[in-house]
């Protein structure tokens, strides 16, 4: 049952949803979770749940929606989730709450149709193709006589994405082509608590049939940019975009997979550049439509300009949120709720209060990991802010193409970028992961 406050629909949560929920009820909040196989750290958590798939069917998922609100008023709707976003948006339109459009929403989690957006926007785009076999990456990368980037057409975290060149035969990029389409389908058969990662809307509810696609059919194939890649998060609030500050990324050295490595907050970049990029992303977050939410958005950073990667309709995902928290003295998960309910959020000339750093903990081999050593030293120390595992003992761990996921990661803070990367430097190798190995597949391309 729903206590007396502010009511909430919430579409999917990942994690462990208490750090954000407890503090957020402590504000006069209340929460209903749609969610398929809630945890049962979701069922103490949330004022009432709902074991459903939403994508299973979505316009049971607005029915069910519909009855809560009937029950208990329901003040707006939303996801914090990448693979919940469309669902919320239509479950918002439906029961007449703020929201983003549900096809802005699509076109944020619709890479091709980002793409598209972004050009007829007059924004920095590379070439793109929508592609769906093997010869036709093959004469678009020799058409192109440079290095390209295939893409799954949906998903997030740089899953399956991989770099590609001119010279590369049709057999390897065939065998390459598969190998994401065989992790697309794995990772749907592997997580059957989660919904669908690569899940795209079926015609209907305001979806045109032009705008339906296939994730394991359907892939994304555009020019490579090169250049240093940052984030930024922020508020859309109808012409109202606030950039939450700009956070610096660095990927693993690595000329094939895409899988990152460290992030920072503030940027080594300076003011005059951080508003060069924040400028950029306020033009893509209009031009897509976003509205009455988060958004996170990642750019690259070359002498020609500010390259708009992706853009994704919440909040972003991990450190992020903590990031914002210390270094800018937001709270990403109430805004986002306030925007849901309505509210004008808006916050100019935001300035950072401290530094951060984080990095990630990425499988050495594929195998099945035997222990964690370190957890209780390094989580002592005052300087962490966060330290997050995505495994357990006994979990199996791939390395690129089989997997693309990361072990966990570490953060800290510091008066000055110095001292964060002190911490860091100091507190992240006291972290080991034990794991023994097993026989794994060369990779298809080198």
């Amino acid at each position: 049952m729903v206590a007396e406050g502010v009511h909430l629909l919430l579409i999917h949560t990942a994690g462990d949803p208490r750090p954000y929920i407890n503090r957020l009820r402590d504000r006069g909040f209340r929460f209903t979770l749609i969610k398929k196989r809630p945890s049962s750290t979701d069922r103490v958590c949330f004022d009432q749940v709902v074991d459903w798939d939403y994508q299973e069917d979505l316009q049971r998922t607005i029915e069910i929606a519909a009855g809560l609100h009937r029950d208990h008023p329901i003040a707006g709707v939303l996801s914090f989730s990448e693979s919940g976003v469309i669902a919320a948006s239509l479950v918002a339109r439906h029961l007449g709450l703020p929201g983003n459009p549900p096809r802005a929403a699509l076109r944020a989690r619709n890479k091709f149709l980002m793409r598209q957006t972004l050009q007829q926007a007059g924004l920095p785009t590379p070439a793109f193709h929508l592609v769906h076999d093997a010869a036709q990456i093959h004469a678009l990368l020799r058409q192109a006589g440079r290095p390209m980037v295939l893409k799954p057409i949906s998903g997030s975290s740089s899953y399956g994405v991989t770099r590609l060149t001119p010279e590369h035969p049709e057999s390897q990029i065939a065998a390459r082509l598969e190998d994401v389409r065989s992790y697309i389908l794995d990772y749907r058969q592997n997580n059957p608590q989660y919904p669908f990662e690569f899940w795209l809307p079926p015609a209907g509810l305001g979806i045109p049939p032009e705008e339906v696609f296939s994730p394991e059919n359907d892939f994304l194939l555009e020019g490579f940019i090169p250049g240093q890649q940052f984030s930024v998060d922020g508020l859309a609030c109808g012409d109202q975009i606030t950039c939450l500050g700009v956070i610096e990324i660095e990927r693993i050295k690595d000329a094939v997979y895409f899988l990152e490595y460290e992030e920072w907050m503030p940027t080594r970049l300076g003011a005059e550049k951080e508003a060069e990029i924040q400028a950029v992303v306020t033009r893509a977050v209009r031009a897509l439509g976003l509205d009455r939410c988060c958004f996170h958005c990642e750019v690259k950073l070359n002498p020609e300009g500010v390259f708009v990667l992706e853009i994704a309709a919440r909040r972003g995902a991990d450190n992020i949120s903590d990031f914002l928290l210390q270094v800018m003295g937001v709270d990403i998960y109430e805004e986002g709720l306030r925007l849901a309910c309505g509210e004008t959020r808006f916050h100019p000339d935001l300035q950072a209060r401290c530094s951060m750093k984080m990095r990630y903990f990425l499988p050495p081999a594929s195998g099945t990991l035997e222990a964690i050593e370190g957890i209780e030293v390094v989580s002592r120390d005052p300087r962490v802010s966060e330290l997050e595992f995505e495994v357990s003992p006994g979990d199996a761990v791939l390395t690129p193409p089989e997997g693309y996921e990361f072990l966990g990661y570490l953060s800290v803070r510091g008066a000055t970028p110095a001292e964060a990367e002190a911490a860091l430097e100091e507190l992240y190798p006291r972290v080991h992961f034990h794991i023994a190995p097993a026989p794994a597949p060369a990779l298809a391309l080198r």
